[in-house]
């Protein structure tokens, strides 16, 4: 073979005159293809196989390894000290003897941040940690089970940009799924931690993270619990049922947005913000026959919104605001809360925004003393309320017996003719006129 004058590729024929040119003949790309393999492996060697694992075992070099057979009652397990590394456990599995200080699988090399470590397709049970990964970035952790530990399931510690993905966290004494000391930046995605005695998952010191469509189920503790200083995250889309504790705590944690969540039968409130948490945003979530509250905000969590929610069914209050100011509280449907629809107590002197919402319940308002002067509408204008009405302003105040004050009092144009004193200082200047929602 040889360039020709034009730059095209020829074949010298084996009768030594004649030229083929390749351009344009498919099989002569074949061919092409066929040589450039050949050099490649001439030059580099066949790909090596995967290597098998068969005990506790420190990995030091680059590559793929599978475990070969079960490790069963182990005081030791597996440890992975270099980048680039895939460690497939062929759906075996790895178990300890629930000894404290121990790891299933440990991903750390104190000389150097680790990454591209893939984690596949195993069993752990029985240790302090399931999983525990340290000073890791850019790694994948995938169709682990991880249950019956000390502490953990999956434990993240100084360790960004990873993924956590379609794991199973169960019956883990404290937690699920935590993530510590700056792990930020990290995906969990499509998990299930359930039966854990303490929180589905955890986030401390630790930013940036997407929980995205998990599933956090009977949990003795929290479904997931910002415990201290977690900023920045985000939580969508996630199911959240049926955990001992609050479905989602919020504590000393801010600018998170939580969205799109569903949130039911929870042993506490549906979703909590506490102690100086600021400028959360709590957005289009269903949030329904939890123990408390539907939503929470207590202690100066100031500056949040809570827009486009659905509580429901709640077995306190659907919205409860204490000690708190400056939150913006709207287009919420609030129905059927067993003591109020909305509760506020000692809000100081900073007032919240409380507008645009469909308050449906017995008692729709609580609002208790000491109070600030909270603000229930906004000037009216011509845009579509809550109620459908052609204007907005206020909010809707109706009840299941029909007797509520915007079923009963008259309207124009969407907005009731006199305003809805709920409290000194607190009144709905421009409620709107209710309608079946």
């Amino acid at each position: 073979m040889q360039a020709s004058g034009k730059g095209e590729l020829t074949m010298i024929s084996s009768k030594g005159s004649g030229k083929e040119p390749w351009k344009g003949h498919p099989r002569g790309y074949v061919w092409i293809a066929v040589l450039i393999i050949l050099a490649s492996l001439a030059t580099t060697g066949a790909v090596s196989a995967a290597t098998p694992i068969t005990g506790p075992i420190t990995i030091t070099v680059p590559g793929e390894y599978y475990l070969a057979n079960n490790i069963i009652n182990s005081t030791a397990g597996i440890i992975i000290a270099v980048p680039n590394v895939v460690l497939d456990g062929k759906g075996k599995i790895i178990d300890g003897v629930d000894k404290s200080g121990t790891y299933g699988i440990r991903v750390f090399n104190s000389a150097m941040t680790l990454f591209n470590v893939v984690i596949k397709n195993v069993v752990i049970t029985d240790w302090n940690d399931g999983i525990w990964m340290s000073d890791t970035k850019n790694s994948q952790i995938n169709k682990v089970t991880s249950g019956s530990n000390l502490f953990s399931g999956i434990a993240l510690q100084n360790s960004m940009r990873n993924t956590i993905s379609n794991c199973v966290l169960n019956d883990n004494v404290a937690v699920g799924i935590v993530l510590y000391e700056k792990s930020n930046s990290n995906t969990l995605t499509g998990n299930t931690a359930s039966g854990n005695g303490m929180d589905g998952i955890r986030i401390r010191y630790s930013n940036n993270n997407d929980i995205v469509n998990n599933k956090l189920l009977n949990n003795k503790g929290p479904g997931i619990n910002f415990d201290e200083a977690g900023n920045y995250n985000t939580v969508t889309g996630n199911t959240i049922t049926g955990n001992k504790g609050d479905a989602i705590i919020l504590s000393g944690s801010s600018d998170n947005i939580i969205t799109k969540n569903t949130v039911k039968l929870n042993g506490g409130n549906g979703i909590k913000v506490i102690g100086e948490s600021f400028n959360n945003e709590i957005t289009g979530n269903t949030v329904m026959n939890n123990t408390n509250n539907g939503v929470l905000l207590i202690n100066t969590a100031n500056y949040n919104m809570v827009v486009g929610n659905t509580f429901d069914k709640n077995s306190d209050s659907g919205i409860r605001i204490v000690r708190s100011g400056s939150n913006t509280v709207s287009g919420n449907y609030v129905r059927n809360n067993l003591k109020e629809g909305l509760y506020m107590w000692d809000t100081g002197t900073v007032s919240n925004v409380i507008v645009n919402n469909y308050f449906y319940n017995n008692n729709n308002a609580g609002i208790y003393t000491p109070i600030g002067s909270n603000k229930f509408n906004l000037p009216q204008s011509a845009q579509k309320s809550i109620t459908g009405g052609a204007n907005s302003g206020g909010n809707s105040w109706g009840q299941p017996n029909g007797q509520g004050f915007s079923q009963i009092t008259p309207a124009t144009n969407g907005i009731c003719d006199k305003p809805y004193s709920l409290a000194t200082n607190n009144v709905d200047n421009l409620p709107l006129k209710w309608a079946s929602k």
